[in-house]
């Protein structure tokens, strides 16, 4: 099983990033926590948590690139709501391009939609996966390196409560956000 983990983060991290709303705050910290043994197994885990949402990125970005019009028209159709919000984006991402892709990493529900308008409205390959990199990065070492942190204070708990506490501290973190 611990053979397979860090491939089934990377799946999870990709799923996060893609627009399914799963927790994977947690299993960053705990990954960060793992690792404090092991530095070369920092540097892979962050990496692999770099590629995995870079590749949901180009998933979206390629969506928003072919279906841009069709997918705001069918987005719409489905909800006013959506449709709405989608409009809101557009605009903000009109004004802010590179601050509204690096900012939406940290809002999974954000992030494929900034992918997508970013390919909608024809943002050049190159400059949406420099920023996208850059914002990838810093997302990945924030939480990793948050676990990383705080993996000597946790090495003395069994796994499962050290999980427990920093799952708690990741959705202590995300609830505080959602306040502002």
């Amino acid at each position: 099983m611990i053979r397979h983990a860090l491939w089934l983060l990377l799946a999870l991290v990709f799923v996060n990033q893609g627009g399914v709303p799963i927790p994977v705050v947690p299993s960053l910290l705990v990954a960060g926590a793992r690792t404090d043994l092991d530095r070369a197994g920092l540097v892979t885990t962050a990496l692999g948590i770099v590629a995995a949402t870079l590749a949901a990125d180009l998933v979206w970005y390629g969506v928003g690139r072919r279906r841009g019009p069709r997918a705001r028209a069918f987005i719409g159709r489905i909800s006013r709501r959506a449709g709405a919000r989608l409009e809101r984006a557009e605009q903000r991402f009109r004004t802010h391009r590179v601050a509204f892709l690096l900012g939406a990493r940290f809002l999974p529900e954000l992030n494929p939609l900034a992918a997508g308008v970013a390919g909608a409205t024809g943002m050049r390959l190159g400059r949406f996966l420099a920023i996208a990199t850059t914002s990838a990065s810093a997302w990945a070492t924030a939480w990793v390196g948050a676990g990383y942190l705080l993996g000597p204070v946790a090495a003395g708990l069994p796994l499962v409560l050290a999980s427990t506490v920093l799952g708690l501290v990741a959705l202590t973190i995300a609830g505080l956000r959602r306040l502002r």
